[in-house]
């Protein structure tokens, strides 16, 4: 576990997630005020994810 760089992985699984939403709720349609909650949160996280990768070295 320590040679693989897991957090960017995870980093990105958030961000296509956030894509896949914008394009999801673009596609049918929709109201973008509904989901952009759940993108900022799904960034968030992602951003989240890489700075503690940073900060945090085992």
């Amino acid at each position: 576990m320590h040679t693989v760089f897991w957090a960017p992985r995870f980093a990105v699984v958030y961000f296509l997630a956030a894509l896949a939403a914008v394009v999801l709720f673009s596609a049918i349609g929709a109201n973008m005020a509904i989901v952009a909650p759940l993108i900022l949160a799904l960034i968030g996280m992602g951003v989240a994810v890489l700075i503690r990768s940073r900060t945090v070295r085992s």
